[in-house]
């Protein structure tokens, strides 16, 4: 079987057009290949207001915060790499940076909304730099850990492709040790600049 991940008892797997990997977990989508966690709150509307006009503002931050505590759940328990979880501060900022990619009014003032994290969104960086490395095999991971030139960091964030690197896009090779981890050598690309990135990482299979 290509992909086979566990991501919680529940946890729905699909591929998709594309070789795209994604998974549900908790009334949150984790797209591996955008790199991406989404998740909808819906609020009905508070019967005391006057109006339905009135009402929907509130109805919106309440579904707001619905979906927010949703994605608080996911990037606590998301899996990083070597049986690693994003600590407070990390889940603080992501969270901070979470946009609203669609918000529906119902006819009766209540709300449902729809927020978006990156896995980058957790970096010091609002827009790190891509680096696109590639892989036989290897688990998932959003931060995987990695050697470069014996010295080991974590990967700022990392998005998966299904398959070879393109032509020209300079992959940069990897294998991953018995230990999990991504191993880089001949100082491909620098411990520090690699442990800031987000790396787009090419694998031919998707480790159980």
């Amino acid at each position: 079987m290509l992909l086979s991940l566990a991501f919680g008892a529940r946890a729905a797997q699909s591929r998709g057009e594309g070789g795209s990997l994604q998974e549900t977990r908790g009334g949150v989508t984790i797209d591996w290949q955008a790199g991406t966690l989404g998740a909808t709150g819906g609020a009905a509307a508070d019967l005391r207001m006057p109006s339905v006009d009135l009402a929907r503002p509130g109805a919106e931050r309440r579904a707001h915060d619905a979906a927010l505590g949703k994605l608080r759940a996911a990037l606590a328990t998301l899996p990083l790499g070597g049986s690693r979880n994003l600590g407070a501060a990390g889940v603080d900022r992501a969270l901070g940076r979470a946009r609203t990619v669609d918000t529906q009014y119902q006819s009766n003032g209540g709300a449902v909304t729809r927020l978006e994290i990156r896995f980058a969104d957790w970096l010091d960086d609002k827009e790190p730099q891509t680096v696109i490395l590639s892989a036989p095999a290897m688990h998932l991971g959003a931060a995987p850990p990695a050697t470069v030139d014996g010295r080991e960091i974590a990967i700022g964030a990392a998005t998966f492709r299904l398959g070879a690197p393109p032509p020209g896009s300079n992959a940069v090779a990897a294998h991953v040790d018995r230990a999990g981890r991504l191993v880089i050598e001949h100082g491909a690309v620098p411990a520090a600049k690699l442990a800031a990135s987000l790396a787009v990482i090419y694998v031919q299979k998707v480790q159980k």
